[in-house]
């Protein structure tokens, strides 16, 4: 318990985390205000466009959109960078010695740090759910006289995996950062693939008709926990481009837990300096 405590107050004490946080909200405010724009338009000759109407599912796009891969998983990219920065850094200046020889054990620091990246995960979660709600709230009762939804149970759910999004998606950061050491690279690296790396496969997998290939992207994983309905109502669940959400969530898990535990382990082969 003491070096998860150690770990935690060693993230809350740096301005890394409110930095993080606040880029997040900022982005997350603003695409989800372009996602509750598109609520309501109609097409040609009048005809209902894809988000006709406010659904639960609709809801969900609105709520989520900064995490979701049709948008570029745009917020996705603060707490993978905020991961891999939480242990390059350590490494960086040195910090990870004292660490180490405080606490032999070095199975002990890597579950602690873990534990404190699942804690700093979670907050930008938070402040991400709330951003999307004001940015999104403001446009649909202002300018589109649209219900909220805010009580819809795929709404609520979505922000309960919004929160899950992050936490992972921090992890993967930071297991990553324990793999690749070098700071600069880490994050230019983590934070190219996760915008243009992902965009490249997408279409990579898409040209050749491989859209269960395209399923295992981490940015259609998450969308696939975030959105669990069609808000254009064109697509039945057999046709969902992304799997089940505990599917989804399981698999976006599973990438986290290997990059954690293959950095583990290569840093407790490695000496310290």
């Amino acid at each position: 318990m003491g070096a998860i405590t150690s770990e935690i107050r060693k993230i809350f004490t740096t301005k890394l985390w409110w930095g993080m946080g606040l880029g997040m909200a900022i982005f997350a405010f603003l695409l989800s205000m372009g996602a509750a724009a598109l609520v309501g338009l109609t097409g040609p000759e009048g005809e209902p466009a894809a988000f006709s109407e406010m659904t639960g599912a609709t809801g969900q796009v609105v709520y989520t959109a900064g995490l979701l891969g049709n948008f570029g998983s745009m917020t996705a990219l603060f707490p993978l960078a905020l991961g891999v920065l939480l242990i390059t850094t350590e490494y960086r200046h040195k910090t990870a010695t004292a660490t180490y020889l405080a606490t032999p054990r070095r199975w002990i620091v890597a579950v602690a740090k873990t534990l404190s990246v699942v804690v700093v995960g979670a907050v930008p979660g938070v402040v991400h759910v709330i951003a999307s709600v004001a940015g999104g709230a403001l446009v649909l009762t202002v300018f589109k006289d649209q219900p909220l939804l805010l009580t819809n149970g795929d709404v609520l759910a979505s922000f309960g995996t919004s929160i899950v999004a992050t936490v992972v998606w921090a992890l993967i950061g930071f297991g990553f950062g324990m793999l690749v050491r070098n700071q600069i690279a880490a994050v230019l690296i983590a934070v190219a693939f996760g915008f243009l790396g992902q965009l490249i496969l997408n279409i990579a997998f898409g040209l050749p008709g491989w859209t269960t290939a395209g399923k295992f992207i981490p940015g259609n994983l998450t969308t696939g926990m975030l959105v669990t309905g069609d808000p254009t109502g064109g697509l039945s669940a057999s046709e969902s481009p992304y799997f089940a959400r505990w599917l989804c969530a399981l698999i976006l898990v599973g990438y986290a837990a290997l990059l954690t535990v293959a950095g583990s382990i290569l840093s407790n082969r490695k000496d310290i300096s």
